[in-house]
């Protein structure tokens, strides 16, 4: 039966073919996402060998950040964005576990991202979470997680209301949409821990910056952020 096995397999995707969730290509495995050329094309920032980078940068006297990083270059057409987009809107969950486990491998490349306790994955207002079933940055910490062997905090912090998207608004309606969004969950204990918070893309950072601000009211947390997209400007 076994010797039969890859051929039966074989005849399935004859007929059932994988294909690459950013192009449309086969792929040769189901572990893959996407194929090799789409590998490839990935527009890694490089970021998190870097203490000192845009990212950090974009919170610096906002929050007192260990590290800061995003792991692919956001911009309009290009494959990072249709990589969130099927994976956001379009139901593709483990393609953000693929995703959030390639961050976890860059990160631990470098000693400054061996040292983390816990992940907390930006939280959905329950409102968004019944439309969209899931949250994408809960689904890339899995990811993280798998590769890290660290937890995932899905409930740490609460997002107590719901916000209009952050797309098309300003630098300052986007930092005043998200004022007094969160709170945090006593019952976590992450007193004393180095702790990821995790999202899909930064742009202006004001949701993180809201977030990582309640985070911060842990005694002796240590906080550092991470995201598979950094958009300079949209």
């Amino acid at each position: 039966m076994r010797l039969l096995r890859p051929y039966a397999e074989g005849i399935v995707r004859l007929f059932y073919p994988l294909l690459c969730k950013a192009c449309g290509n086969e792929v040769f495995s189901a572990d893959n996402q996407l194929c090799w050329q789409c590998h490839e094309a990935l527009p890694y920032t490089g970021f998190e060998a870097h203490t000192d980078n845009p990212v950090r940068h974009l919170f610096t006297g906002r929050l007192h950040l260990e590290q800061a990083f995003s792991l692919l270059y956001f911009s309009k057409d290009s494959i990072t964005q249709a990589i969130i987009h099927r994976f956001k809107y379009q139901g593709e969950q483990e393609l953000a576990r693929h995703m959030g486990r390639l961050m976890a491998q860059r990160m631990l490349l470098h000693p400054h991202w061996q040292q983390i306790n816990a992940l907390v994955p930006l939280p959905l207002n329950k409102r968004k979470l019944k439309q969209r079933g899931y949250n994408q940055a809960q689904l890339l910490a899995e990811g993280m997680s798998q590769v890290m062997q660290v937890p995932v905090h899905n409930t740490a912090v609460l997002r107590t209301r719901y916000t209009e998207t952050q797309t098309r608004k300003t630098r300052l309606q986007r930092w005043l949409n998200v004022e007094h969004v969160f709170d945090i969950e006593q019952q976590h204990n992450l007193h004393q821990q180095h702790v990821v918070l995790v999202d899909d893309v930064i742009t202006t950072g004001a949701t993180m910056d809201a977030m990582g601000a309640v985070l911060q009211r842990v005694p002796g947390l240590r906080l550092s952020l991470a995201s598979l997209a950094y958009a300079s400007r949209i």
